[in-house]
């Protein structure tokens, strides 16, 4: 498992980073999450700053990475989901700590330096680029091939029994239009004095944002498509290689897309006297904005990229806090999940003619008479899971077996003999905890066998 886990450690340490950096990059006026005139944003003290914050963000993803290489080690997934857990919050606090400190220090030199500017409680918008704006997202259209995946997916789903690939389809395609959307309804801030400035400004960002959830939305599609046919035989393995590939193509789309509209936008300001629309900085805290002067939920964030959600609107709070609620639950439903399947013990029963195997979520019974032959095993053979849970430590569920075919397992790992049961069509493998429970369960079977 930790070698599986490595990667996701990566990803998430290099995101973090990147996210972070991001605060180093002048966003329009806004570097370090301040807003600076055009006149400041080249000053040695400024610049000094902000290489000093690279420099501390570099230090910081170095630790976060070393961090996240202890944090897989222990073998217990419950033990696992934890400590990542843990570790993640305490990474995102770090970030957000550090941006914050380098922040406050750009403050003091702005406002040591006069260069404080603009009305913080007024938005300034051009009516003309809110009318014309409705003419730069890519159309929806783009979204038809992802859903007619998503059915097709749907209907070989129902002719195997499982409608996981289909539901991560359409969830995913779900997902990706309504960041469609949001991208879309992106509000028509005024930049400067010329409305063609404006309004190229928040063309690059609509048509950018859209086209790129529109594009990952068909990539992701093709992609799980793809992996579901090449896996056709083993699911779980086939969603576990879309588990690790999605997420990089979808950062390195993100982060290609949002480095292209702010170079272009930075392009359009560097030839104008960029005015503030309002200069913001008090309602932002980190990566958190709390401004209920502004009407909009979902704002441009200072950090990483994309959109985040403005806490000071009455739906953004609920978004918020109703999000960061689901999270929660999920993350304490999934620890106690795998906790229960740690602790869990396979038990065999018989009883009035059926054989019993009693497991969490997988449990199986089936009539003595259906038993064609027991015998046991002394190792196991080459497997891939198509329903099921494995660790180091035990392997359980529905699996297709090398010599065998379809099979239920449910087996703790390093212990053998494994029990291996003949049923018409299937196969079930199990043992017991000692070498002695998986004797007495291999003799109470050979009774019921012909």
């Amino acid at each position: 498992m930790t070698l599986i886990l490595v990667p996701v450690v990566v990803l998430i340490a290099v995101s973090f980073f990147i996210s972070f950096r991001s605060a180093a990059a002048m966003k329009k006026t806004v570097v370090l999450g301040v807003s600076l005139p055009r006149e400041a944003q080249h000053d040695p003290g400024v610049l000094e700053l902000i290489e000093r914050y690279k420099r501390a963000n570099l230090q910081l993803f170095l630790v976060t990475l070393a961090g996240g290489v202890v944090v897989i080690l222990p073998s217990a997934v419950s033990t696992v989901l934890l400590l990542m857990t843990v570790w993640i919050g305490l990474a995102l606090a770090g970030g957000n700590l550090l941006f914050r400190s380098y922040s406050r220090q750009l403050l003091e030199l702005r406002s040591r330096e006069g260069w404080e500017q603009g009305d913080s409680d007024v938005i300034r918008v051009d009516l003309f680029v809110s009318r014309e704006k409705q003419k730069m997202p890519v159309s929806g259209l783009w979204f038809i091939p992802p859903l007619l995946v998503a059915m097709g997916l749907l209907v070989w789903g129902h002719s195997r029994g499982s409608y996981i690939a289909a539901a991560l389809a359409c969830g995913e395609t779900l997902l990706f239009y309504l960041l469609w959307v949001l991208a879309a309804k992106e509000r028509a801030q005024a930049y400067s004095e010329d409305t063609e400035v404006n309004l190229a400004i928040t063309r690059l960002s609509i048509r950018g944002w859209t086209f790129c959830w529109a594009v990952l939305a068909n990539v992701h599609s093709l992609l799980l498509l793809s992996v579901v046919l090449l896996f056709s035989q083993a699911e779980a393995d086939g969603l576990g290689t879309f588990a690790v590939l999605a997420p990089v193509l979808t950062l390195a789309a993100i982060f290609t897309t949002a480095a292209y509209i702010r170079g272009r936008q930075n392009q359009v300001l560097s030839g104008e006297d960029a005015v503030f629309t309002a200069d913001q900085t008090r309602y932002w805290r980190g990566g958190v904005y709390n401004n209920p002067h502004d009407q909009r939920i979902f704002v441009e964030k200072r950090i990483g990229y994309g959109l985040t959600i403005n806490i000071g609107h009455k739906v953004g709070r609920r978004i918020f806090y109703g999000s960061m609620a689901a999270v929660g639950v999920l993350l304490l439903a999934m620890f106690l999940l795998f906790f229960a399947f740690e602790q869990a013990e396979y038990s065999l029963e018989i009883a009035e003619g059926q054989v019993v195997v009693k497991a969490p979520l997988y449990g199986f019974s089936f009539p003595a008479e259906d038993i064609e032959s027991v015998s046991l095993a002394e190792r196991l053979p080459a497997r891939s899971r198509t329903n099921g849970a494995e660790t180091g430590s035990y392997a359980l569920g529905n699996y297709s077996l090398s010599g065998y075919g379809q099979a239920k397992l449910y087996i703790y790992k390093n212990k053998p003999p494994y029990i291996v049961i003949e049923l018409p069509d299937l196969y079930v493998f199990l043992n017991g905890k000692t070498v002695e429970q998986t004797e007495h369960y291999f003799q109470a079977l050979q009774e019921l066998a012909p």
